[in-house]
């Protein structure tokens, strides 16, 4: 395919490395997240694109808000431990039986603004979002949401995924 052929572009594409928080029926949620960026100034603005059975995707549309948490790069290890999807039979290979759905939250410093996501102690800065609009983009739901606060909680150097060595593209 054609299209293929552009893989090794994609994969040089820099990324930041983010948190999204999420609340829903279930509780709060978070997850690595790659592919966010600010589309407006005024007003300000974010588009996230999401995976179409990512358990965030239906928190943001039950709730219609969300949270970016800015991560350093001393979190590597923090932001291994949200890659695991909460429910782990979205692996393949994993059954129903042995796959309790994952609280990636237990034990990981937090506290919920406005909006109820989670805003992590470990974060350099975080905001929360309103939704504004999606649109569904192939495997993935693009959202665009309106920034509502926002705050700064540590100095340090943000990470990207290129600091783990890691792509999200192709």
């Amino acid at each position: 395919m054609p299209e293929e052929n552009a893989t090794p572009a994609l994969d040089m594409m820099n990324y930041g490395m983010y948190v999204i928080g999420s609340r829903g029926p279930a509780g709060m949620n978070v997850m690595a997240a790659h592919w966010l960026m600010q589309v407006s100034f005024k007003p300000r603005m974010v588009a996230l694109s999401l995976e179409n059975d990512a358990r965030t995707l239906a928190n943001v549309r039950e709730t219609r808000v969300f949270s970016v948490n800015i991560m350093g790069d001393d979190s590597m290890d923090l932001i291994a431990s949200f890659l695991q999807p909460s429910d782990p039979r979205k692996i393949i290979g994993r059954t129903a039986a042995g796959a309790p759905i994952v609280d990636k939250l237990a034990g990981v410093p937090h506290k919920s603004m406005a909006t109820g996501c989670p805003i992590l102690r470990a974060a350099l800065a975080w905001f929360e979002c309103e939704v504004e609009g999606g649109l569904p983009v192939g495997d993935h739901t693009l959202i665009v949401a309106r920034i509502t606060d926002g705050g700064q909680i540590s100095h340090g150097r943000p990470l990207r995924d290129d600091d783990l060595g890691w792509t999200y593209s192709g």
